[in-house]
Formats: C-alpha cells, structure tokens, sequence
C-alpha cells in the first residue's frame, strides 16, 4: 500500500470518528434536553397540582388547630385528596427528580394520604351513625382518626410550602 492510500485511509478513520463522536454527542444533549423538559413537565404539573388544593388544606389545618385535643370529631364528606389527582399520574416519574423534590413530594402526599385515610374511616363511621346510634368504641375511633388525620395533616401543611418553591424552580 502506497503512502496515498494509508493517508487517505487515515483520514477517512479520523472523519468516521469525528462525524461518530460529534453525533454521539449531540444525541447526549438531546436527551439532556429531553429529560430536562420532562422533569420540568413533572414539577409544573405537580406544582399546579399542590397549588390547586393547597389552600383547602391550610384552612382543614386551621380546623384542626381550632380543635385542640380532638375534643370535636372531624367529619367531611369530600375527599382531602381525589382518588385521581395528578400525584397517582406522576407517582411513578417523581424519583427522576431532584433527590430533594423527590423526597418532599413523596413526603408530603404520603402525609396527605393518611390524613385522607383516616377521614374516610371517620366519616364511614359517621354514616352508620346516620342508620344507629354509635357505640362508645366507636365515637372513641373517630376521636383518635381526628387526632391522626390532624396530625397529618398538619404535617402536610408544614411540607407545602418548601415543596412549592421546589417545584416552581424546577419548573
């Protein structure tokens, strides 16, 4: 092989590698950009989210602060949280997030579950008080699911704001 040829040879090898180099690298950026904009997509949709229902749940904490002891029993019939609310959609996106957006989101739902758990009992509860009269152990349950979904609550109310920002600079 003459010295033509291994020079031409040479530089197609250092063509193929630029050109493979350069496309592997604008296909990172393109990912980059890709999950960038989903992880944006998760934190608004979130964010509208908390925001959507966020005062609802301050002014259930204020009701709840209003009641110290659990002296009242909490009964609502519409749900703190739906059954279909964004979180259930995004539930399985949010560990792509910031490991801190992950961690206060999933903290501040879980909180927020329970609260809403703990209603549904208490206001199951109430509905058959509505067919008979409620026995001692049960009027003593709802006390305590009150205390609990206060508790909850509450936490969830403290978590907001924090998860707010988070989610609003990630967006």
């Amino acid at each position: 092989m003459n010295e033509n040829t291994k020079a031409q040879i040479i530089i197609i090898v250092i063509g193929v590698l630029i050109g493979g180099g350069m496309a592997l690298t604008n296909s990172l950026i393109l990912y980059n950009t890709s999950l960038n904009k989903d992880k944006g997509d998760i934190a608004e949709g979130l964010y509208l989210d908390v925001s959507s229902f966020g005062n609802d749940l301050n002014n259930t904490d204020q009701v709840f602060l209003a009641n110290p002891g659990g002296k009242y029993i909490f009964v609502q019939a519409t749900a703190l949280y739906p059954d279909n609310g964004l979180y259930f959609t995004y539930q399985r996106d949010i560990p792509k997030m910031d490991r801190k957006i992950a961690k206060d989101t999933f903290s501040f739902y879980n909180h927020l579950l329970l609260a809403e758990q703990d209603r549904s009992l208490i206001f199951e509860i109430q509905r058959l008080g509505d067919e008979r009269d409620l026995t001692t152990a049960e009027i003593t349950r709802q006390q305590i699911l009150t205390e609990d979904a206060a508790r909850e609550v509450n936490i969830s109310v403290s978590i907001l704001p924090t998860l707010k920002q988070e989610l609003d600079a990630a967006t």
